[in-house]
Order: structure tokens, then sequence, then C-alpha cells
């Protein structure tokens, strides 16, 4: 051994068992703090991970909490707005209405905030339907208008048309106006605006009223001429169509001889008073309605086709008759404001023509058109 013993060996610090294990002891430690390094290493990594992790979830939290209560939330855009209803009165079912028929069908009243509830009512009960408030427009304006100058408080608001919507249609037996004398002639109702017409229409054609006599069918003026009640009937032009497929003639045209206000909107004066900002948009509508059908055939044929049942040929005749007499600004025209106050004198009874302010209001119609 080269004179080194085993003690010489441990005297001078050496031993063999305790050198390997403190190189393994020191080999494992090195190995231990390798692997120490390796795993903080992937511990700081996957703790980035984790942080990046919850920082996007936060984010996601924030944004769907802000866009819960923060925001702004769309009212459900498909939900129409509330209407409110408009309730008007037809004297009839005419082309006459058909202001009130493209206001409904082409969403002019909805447009203006309206749920258009339409009806058909004779003079007296639509009047006083209008005074207890049930009621906010009334289309057959010659009553309302007569109503007025008796003193009852409603008045007329606008004015549709300027022609009167009346044929006189006789039987096959009568040939000719003159033939009608002594004879029984369907009209509406007394002072209303069909027998108003009628009367004028025949004195113009040579008889007086002590000639013939009016029979009041109402609305079944056609269904009385049509089963033989009576030999002739003044009727409005959608009837006039129907009866002469049947067989029966047109003695005379009234808007060929009439200039007077026929349809537009009768209201009272409590509405006027209490309602305008309620009313004003309504009358608006109607009046829009009016200026489509005057410039618009092709919109309107279709409504006056569904609303009155009439074929495409029908619909455009009675258009086509009624074209020229649409009052675009709402009111009556010369004329047909002084025959329609000669007529109102004489068949009243009053010791002077009406004055236009004891008829008319046309008040929201010049609010409108300063807006």
């Amino acid at each position: 051994m080269n004179g080194i013993t085993t003690q010489s060996l441990t005297e001078k610090g050496w031993d063999w068992g305790t050198k390997t294990l403190h190189r393994r002891r020191t080999h494992k430690l090195a190995l231990t703090d390798a692997l120490m390094d390796e795993y903080e290493g992937r511990r700081a990594v996957l703790k980035g991970r984790w942080i990046v992790l919850q920082t996007v979830r936060l984010l996601f939290v924030f944004t769907f909490i802000a866009g819960v209560f923060w925001l702004p939330r769309s009212t459900p855009a498909q939900q129409k707005p509330t209407l409110r209803p408009l309730n008007i009165a037809l004297a009839n079912q005419s082309v006459t209405m058909t202001g009130i028929y493209v206001a409904k069908e082409l969403g002019i009243f909805e447009s203006y905030g309206f749920d258009a509830r339409v009806l058909v009512l004779e003079p007296r009960a639509a009047i006083a339907a209008m005074l207890t408030g049930d009621l906010d427009f009334y289309t057959a304006i010659g009553s309302t208008a007569r109503a007025a100058l008796r003193g009852v408080p409603v008045r007329v608001g606008l004015v549709a048309l300027n022609r009167p919507d009346f044929s006189l249609i006789a039987s096959r037996e009568i040939a000719s106006v003159e033939q009608l004398k002594g004879k029984v002639i369907g009209g509406y109702t007394a002072q209303g605006t069909v027998n108003v017409v009628l009367v004028e229409l025949l004195r113009r054609k040579g008889l007086r009223p002590e000639d013939y006599k009016v029979i009041n069918a109402g609305t079944a003026r056609a269904a009385a001429l049509a089963s033989g009640n009576v030999p002739a009937a003044l009727v409005n032009s959608v009837e006039t169509v129907r009866l002469v497929k049947q067989g029966f003639h047109v003695l005379a045209r009234a808007a060929d001889e009439l200039e007077i206000p026929q349809s537009g909107l009768g209201l009272s004066v409590a509405s006027l008073q209490s309602k305008r900002d309620f009313l004003r948009p309504g009358v608006k509508a109607v009046l829009e309605a009016i200026r489509v059908i005057a410039a618009q055939k092709d919109k309107t044929v279709p409504v006056i086709m569904k609303q009155l049942a009439l074929s495409q040929d029908e619909a455009a005749y009675v258009y086509d008759a009624m074209k020229g007499g649409w009052a675009l600004d709402g009111k009556p025209t010369p004329n047909s404001q002084k025959l329609d106050f000669e007529l109102s004198q004489r068949d009243m009874g009053l010791k002077e023509p009406p004055k236009p302010e004891q008829v008319y209001d046309f008040s929201l119609l010049e609010e409108l058109a300063k807006r």
C-alpha cells in the first residue's frame, strides 16, 4: 500500500465510504436543485397562465355585467307602440268614404299613432255619439252641418269632397226624369245630404217637391229599388254599378249638375276644445289620404276593391267618377259652399243664408298649415 495504511488514511480524514456517500448526496442535491429549478420554472409558467386565465374570466364577467346593467337595452324594437283608439263613423259604405279607407288600409292612421275603429251609423245616432264623446269623427258632413244650424254643438272640421257621389237610378219602365211625376222615390232621411241633393237635382230637371213623394229608406235605397218597392232612387256610385248590371239605368248624375260638400270630418265643439292635440293628427291623416287618392290611382283602386267588394274595372269606374272632386286643402270651394248654404236656407226655412262659422271650424287645418 506504499506505506499508506487504513489508519493513516483515516487519520488524514479519508473515508472511502463516507466520501462516496458524500458524493452521492452532493449529486442528489444537485439533481434535486435542478428538479426544483425546473419545478419552480414550470410553476411560474402555470401561475402566469392561471393569472391570465383569471384575468380573462374577470373581463368576461365584467363585460356581461356591463351589458346587463349599463349598456342601453333595446326595448323590443319588434313590438309596435301602443296605438290610441280613434272612433270614426261612416254614413254608409261608398266611394265618398275612400279617405277613411285609404288612411286605414295604407297605414296612415297607424303612422300617426291611431288604431282607427270604423263603423256605419245613421246621422241621429252618430251625432248623439259625438255629443257624448263616444265618437271622434263623423263623415256625413252635410248632416253634421244641418245639425249645427239647428243649434247642436257640432262642426265640420274637414271637407273631403266637393262633388256629390249620387246618381238617380230608375227601373226599366222609367225612361226620363219627367216620368217620375206622381211616383215614389227612394231617399235617405229627412234633411240628410241624400235628400237635399235629390230635391235640388230634380228641381234642376224641372220637377217641384209636390210633383213626387220621397220615402226614406236609409241605406236600403238600392234594395228598395231592386225589389221593386220604388221605381227610382238616389244611390251612390257603388250601388249604381251594381244596379246597372241588373238592368236599371241612370237618369241623372248629381256630380254633373251640382258642386256641394260631401264627406269629410264632423266633430263636436267639446272635442275641439278639449281634445285638440288628439284630433289634430287624425285630421292630418285624412288630409294626407285625400292627397294620395287624388294623385295615386294605382294605390287607391285596390283599396276600393277590397272595401267595397268591387272588381278592378268597377273600382276604376267609381274612382274616375270622383277623381276631380277631392278637396286637397280639406275645405269647400266657394261654389260648393254657396250652394250648400242656399240649400240649407231653403230646406230649413232659415231667414238668411248660414254664416261659415255656424257650420265650419277649420282651426285644426289652419294649425297644421303653420307647421
